[in-house]
Order: structure tokens, then sequence, then C-alpha cells
């Protein structure tokens, strides 16, 4: 098992109960590894299957260099390479965090960066996924307690590049005594990265938008919000997208637009179908290219399809599932492939067979590809993390949670 500080997490209710409120968990809180079954076997079913080119189905199976748990990973988007944390329990109470990079095509690790071990456990190296130009972008966790009060003040770390395979330098966070990062938005395509902060942790809790080069070390903007939870970023047009949830039987969910350069927000309200309405949005994910933004629902287990610059869109119901009755069945995490312009979903309980699947979408709502045979560690369990899924366009490729809390399992689309 391992002990997380202070990552901004989302906690499930059992199926067909209303969902927990988000919140950010500071103080350690433990993640239960469960391990299931390795599934290797190749498997397609595809609405387009007797017309594609390409292979789709369950690849290699990757497991961290030391069988700690995989909290962080991506992967190079235009390369070969990857990047995990590794987190182990010792006997004594503490904790060995370690980066480490892999090749996308082995699924093997290529190198243990660094290593940290913390005696009471407190301080823990968790990567939060690559930017720019193959930049990792790692957080030291450190939590301590100072007269009775919990505290925090973390370090930043970067990998320029991830290829290089060693820590190259640091980001530094203005005001970051208790402050905790949310998510760093998907974007690989130019040096303006987006990251959600939790200020003020162990008080108010206050979101922050932070718009930074990482490369440079320079923030750029800061934008105080009034939640954020899901992130995305259409670095054509320079803006950021969340959502604020609505809950079961209330109004529509919110998709909020954000300008990086001008702070001005844009509102415009979600599809709300079903009898108890769309609830939580689990995902989301932008094509920059195109302006459309992709959401996943949580009561009605649907998807749905914006455009941008005015709301107007069209939504689906997930394959094998009804507005009312499906929540179990929803989708969480959304990617997007802005190659062959293609929205990539997880369903950790697979409504079409086996334990979890993945679908992709065009961005018409059509659903081009379904892939079971996943197991996603938090089908079974409440998850403190939810599944992420990272691809690779240009060779129809992705990585997941998986099949256990110490894995993650490639697949092809």
């Amino acid at each position: 098992m391992a002990t997380h500080v202070g990552t901004a997490s989302r906690i499930s209710n059992p199926p067909g109960s209303p969902r927990l409120p988000q919140v950010l968990l500071i103080v350690g809180f433990v993640l239960i590894p469960l391990i299931v079954s390795v599934q290797l076997a190749w498997t397609q079913s595809s609405s387009d299957s007797n017309k594609s080119n390409h292979t789709v189905g369950l690849g290699k199976v990757l497991s961290s260099a030391h069988r700690g748990q995989i909290f962080g990973f991506d992967i190079d988007q235009n390369g070969t390479d990857g990047i995990i944390d590794d987190a182990v329990t010792l006997s004594n109470g503490g904790l060995k965090s370690s980066i480490e990079t892999f090749d996308i095509n082995s699924g093997k690790i290529t190198k243990v960066v660094t290593t940290l071990v913390s005696n009471n456990g407190d301080v823990e190296l968790v990567t939060y996924g690559i930017g720019g130009k193959d930049i990792g972008f790692v957080d030291e966790q450190r939590l301590s307690t100072k007269n009775g009060r919990k505290e925090r003040n973390d370090r930043f770390f970067l990998l320029n590049t991830v290829s290089g395979e060693k820590i190259t330098g640091q980001w530094t966070l203005p005001r970051s005594k208790n402050s905790v990062l949310g998510v760093l938005a998907e974007n690989q395509a130019t040096n303006t990265q987006v990251v959600s902060v939790y200020r003020d942790v162990f008080g108010s809790d206050v979101p922050w938008l932070i718009v930074t080069d990482l490369a440079t070390n320079r923030i750029l903007n800061s934008i105080r919000l009034k939640s954020v939870f899901t992130l995305a970023q259409d670095y054509v047009k320079a803006e950021a997208v969340t959502a604020i949830s609505s809950y079961p039987g209330g109004p529509p969910p919110i998709n909020v637009v954000i300008n990086l350069k001008t702070d001005k927000i844009r509102e415009f309200n979600g599809f709300n179908n079903g009898p108890a309405g769309a609830g939580e949005v689990n995902g989301l994910a932008v094509d920059s290219s195109t302006g459309i933004l992709c959401t996943t629902t949580e009561e009605n287990a649907q998807v749905e399809f914006y455009k941008l610059s005015d709301g107007s869109g069209t939504w689906t119901q997930l394959p094998n599932t009804e507005s009312a009755g499906s929540e179990i069945n929803s989708a969480e995490s959304v990617t997007n492939d802005p190659l062959n312009h293609l929205f990539i979903i997880t369903q950790p309980y697979s409504s079409t067979g086996g334990s979890s699947a993945i679908y992709v979408y065009d961005e018409k709502a059509n659903l081009k590809e379904t892939i079971n045979g996943f197991n996603f560690p938090n089908s079974n369990l409440p998850p403190f993390f939810n599944v992420k899924v990272v691809i690779n366009p240009s060779l129809r490729m992705g990585w997941v949670n998986g099949p256990s809390v110490t894995q993650l399992q490639q697949f092809f689309y």
C-alpha cells in the first residue's frame, strides 16, 4: 500500500448513491492496491472494423520498477518515452517514491531517474505529466506538522526533456506554502501550460488557474476561479476549459471557458438529459484544431460534444446504457487525438463486456471503436484517483491504468 500525501482527488459513493462533493484531500490517506488478473488477449469490436487498416486491442503491461503504486504517468505524444511515479510503503512505516521513465513500445522501465525515502511517509514524488516539448512535471509533495498544525510546502521539478532521463531544474510556484496542485491540462503542442492550484488548503481552499511556461520557469498569468476539477486547454484560442458539475435532479452542468490572456470568463449550459439530469462532469477534453469539447457525465451515462465557439452540440448514450439507472456504467476520463480528430473515453465498469472498456468516438458523436479486456484498478474500488488515458496519435497507441495499481496497460485504437 502507498500513502499519498495530498493530490487533488475525487471520492465516489457506492453505485446508485449520490456522489460526494468534489473535495481536496490533504492529509495522508491510504490507497489500497487491488491486484487483479492480467489480461493480455487482443480484443476488437469496432463499428467500422472491416474497414480498419490498423490494429485495435490490448498490448503490453508495464510494471513500476519497485512494484509500487503508480499515481501519475504520461507519454510523449510525439515520441517513444513515458514517465511514471512509483510509491512503496516500507516496513518501518516510511515511504519510498521514485520517478521513472519507460519506453512506450516495449513497455519496459528505461531508468529510475530519482528516488526519495521518507521515514514518516510525509514526503512523496508524484508526476503530473508531460507538457511543452517533452517536459516532465514532478511534484515533491511535502507535508509537515508545526505546533500541531498541518502545513504543505511542495517543491516542483522538471525533466527537460523526459527522453533525457534526468532532473534538469525546478519550477517555481508563487505562494507555494499550503498550495496543492490539481490538474496539469493536456497540451504538448505549445510552451504555454495550464495547471490548477488550490491555495490555502487548510483554510478557504481557493482554486486558481496558473498559466506558465515550464521551459523558462515563468508564470504568465494567475486567474482565480470559483471551481475547477476537470481541466483542458485550447492552445489555438489560448483558452482553458473546465466544468461546474451538477447533482442528481439538479440544473444543467456549466461549461466554463477562460481566456488565458484577458482573464475573461464565459459560460454555457451543458446537456442535462435523463430523469436525474447529467449530474457530475467526470471528464473533458478539447480538440484545439477544431474547437470541439467532449465531456462525460455521471447520472445519465452520456457523452457530450460541443462547439466551444457557441455552445451548440450533440450527445450520445454510451452503448447498452440508459439515461436512468446506468450511473455505474458512466464514462470517466477523456483524451483527444487531434491528428485523427477522435476522443478516447474510459469506462471503468464496461457495459459491453468484461470488466472495463475504452470507446473511441469521432467528433460527431459516432462510435468508431469499442475495446474491451481492460481491468482498471478502480473498477472494483471507489476511485481515489480517476482512470487516466494518454495517447500517441501517430502510432494510434495509448496507455491506461491497470490491470493493478502498480501497472499500466498498453492498447491500440
